[in-house]
Formats: C-alpha cells, sequence, structure tokens
C-alpha cells in the first residue's frame, strides 16, 4: 500500500510461503482500489519480474459471478453525494466485482483492506472496514489485532496508535474481552 521497494522481498516470500501467482495477483488488484493505481502498477511490475526469475507463469484469474452489485451503506451516502459516478462504481466495479472475485474469501479480503487502510491512515474507511471484517466476513477480534501489530513495523507508530483506537471502540462495542486479546 506504501509502494516500498519492500515487494521485491516480499513478493518472493509470498511465494516461499505458498502463495501462488494468482493470489499474489488477485491481492495486487483489491489493494489498487484502495492505495491507488500507481502502486497497483508498481506492484503488478515486481511480482511480473519476481515470476519470471522463478519461471512462473499467470494462471486465469477467476472473475465474480456477473450481475453483482452492492449498495452504498447510509453512513457512507454523503462520500458519494459530489461524484455520484465514484458511489456507482464503488457499488458495481469494487463491491460488485473486486470483493465478489472467488479466488480470495470475503475473510482475507477484509484483512487486506484493514491492513492498507492502517498504512494509509485512512481512519473513517479503516473503522468502516474493521466493522465489516467482524460483522460480515468471519474476523476474529485477534486477528484484527494481529494485523494491527504486523503492519505497525510498516506503517508506523502513529497509523498503529489510530488503528488501535478504532479497533478498540469495535471491539467494546461487541462486548469483546479485551483483556484476552494477545
Amino acid at each position: 500500500a506504501l509502494a516500498r521497494e519492500e515487494l521485491a522481498i516480499h513478493i518472493p516470500s509470498g511465494l516461499d510461503n505458498g502463495l501462488t501467482p494468482e493470489e499474489i495477483s488477485e491481492i495486487i488488484l483489491h489493494v489498487t482500489f484502495y492505495a491507488g493505481w500507481p502502486t497497483g502498477v508498481q506492484a503488478s511490475l515486481t511480482a511480473a519480474e519476481a515470476f519470471d526469475a522463478r519461471g512462473l507463469s499467470l494462471g486465469e484469474l477467476p472473475r465474480a459471478p456477473s450481475g453483482t452489485e452492492a449498495s452504498t451503506p447510509s453512513s457512507l451516502s454523503d462520500a458519494y453525494a459530489a461524484v455520484p459516478r465514484l458511489g456507482a462504481l464503488r457499488n458495481s466495479l469494487l463491491y460488485g466485482d473486486i470483493w465478489e472475485r472467488p479466488l480470495l474469501p470475503k475473510r482475507d479480503r477484509s484483512l487486506i483492506t484493514v491492513a492498507v487502510n492502517q498504512a494509509l491512515y485512512a481512519t473513517n474507511e479503516l473503522r468502516t472496514h474493521i466493522n465489516r471484517a467482524l460483522d460480515e466476513n468471519g474476523v476474529a477480534p485477534q486477528e484484527i489485532s494481529e494485523v494491527i501489530l504486523h503492519v505497525t513495523f510498516y506503517a508506523g507508530w502513529p497509523a498503529a496508535v489510530n488503528a488501535g483506537r478504532l479497533a478498540t471502540a469495535a471491539f467494546e462495542a461487541r462486548g469483546v474481552d479485551l483483556s484476552a486479546l494477545q
């Protein structure tokens, strides 16, 4: 999400840890919608170099079922009032296509999105995605806690403190025993 040179290290490490080129490609596609097109292009170029260095080719990526569309939560309606086409693309493309692609489960997409929004210090979006992860996509509070801890070393302490506050509020609203988190 931060378009740093570490991708040249982490993409091969992801392959070593069992990720397929298709999964890495899908992660890059997903992150591009949150971190921006230039970030996605750079990550794609870096992935292509890593795949070429290992003689790997990218197989066919499964697509989302056609005709899938989501609606914008009312809490976000003002975010799209001035740019209605952005709201329509969010519903049809981001949530209707990208989030519905079957290669990565929504649980994994939620973890990725929480990580990206923490790294970008995107407070409102991070709050929304922590709640969505917990309520809709089967992510456990301990997993949110672990993502925040992991991303801290890449995005910095202030972003972690911000994410920690948001997670604490979300956990408390759900009656999570904070002392049980490790």
